[in-house]
């Protein structure tokens, strides 16, 4: 199996975590989240390949930049099965609450949990964990590279649950799953610094 390397790029004026997963014996990458800022993305990743988008679920601030990477390169994007309506609808993703109205032209390829992207020649395991949004998802990295958590586990807390399809005690539930699969691991959020899993808690986890 491929060793991979890891880069964080935040973008936007949320300040999106972009992390670009490279295999670096042949430069094949994944791009996770690319909330913004695409022609810095692009020029981040340079003369890469990237083989695939993947989203830990579809809010606008983690969408902004998917079309722009995905037709750089002719490369799918991958998203939880029950976040897909927010790739077409700024009212599912909830931009248009907050006057940004994103979509993405690139048609989503459906993730369930379980599966395994190795586009890039790296295992790269789906997680579903919903809270935050019906499909938020976690991407386990492979070796001892941690947990990409999106925006369901941060360093010091958890995601938001209060959009439309948010649910506090599906975002325990998916903590509780994340504590039991990947105890004490790295986790990269999608928004500021890593973490330890399990150092934070939600209330009644």
């Amino acid at each position: 199996m491929a060793q991979m390397k890891m880069e964080c790029l935040p973008v936007g004026e949320m300040g999106v975590n972009c992390y670009i997963l490279e295999n670096p014996e042949t430069h094949q990458c994944l791009v996770v989240d690319p909330g913004d800022e695409g022609e810095r993305i692009l020029a981040r990743i340079g003369s890469r390949q990237v083989c695939g988008v993947l989203l830990t679920h579809g809010h606008f601030d983690h969408i902004g930049a998917v079309d722009a990477v995905c037709k750089a390169f002719s490369a799918p994007v991958y998203i939880h099965s029950g976040d897909l309506d927010k790739l077409t609808s700024p009212v599912a993703n909830c931009g248009a609450g907050f006057g940004i109205y994103r979509t993405v032209e690139t048609p989503g390829t459906p993730l369930e949990d379980g599966d395994v992207i190795d586009a890039a020649g790296f295992p790269v395991e789906v997680m579903h964990t919903p809270g935050h949004s019906n499909g938020s998802v976690c991407y386990l990295l492979p070796g001892d590279a941690g947990v990409i958590t999106g925006d369901t586990v941060f360093a010091h807390g958890y995601g938001r649950t209060d959009f439309a399809d948010g649910d506090f005690h599906k975002l325990v539930n998916s903590f509780r799953r994340i504590m039991r699969i990947t105890p004490r691991r790295t986790s990269w959020p999608g928004h500021e610094g890593p973490g330890l899993v399990g150092r934070d808690l939600p209330e009644d986890a």
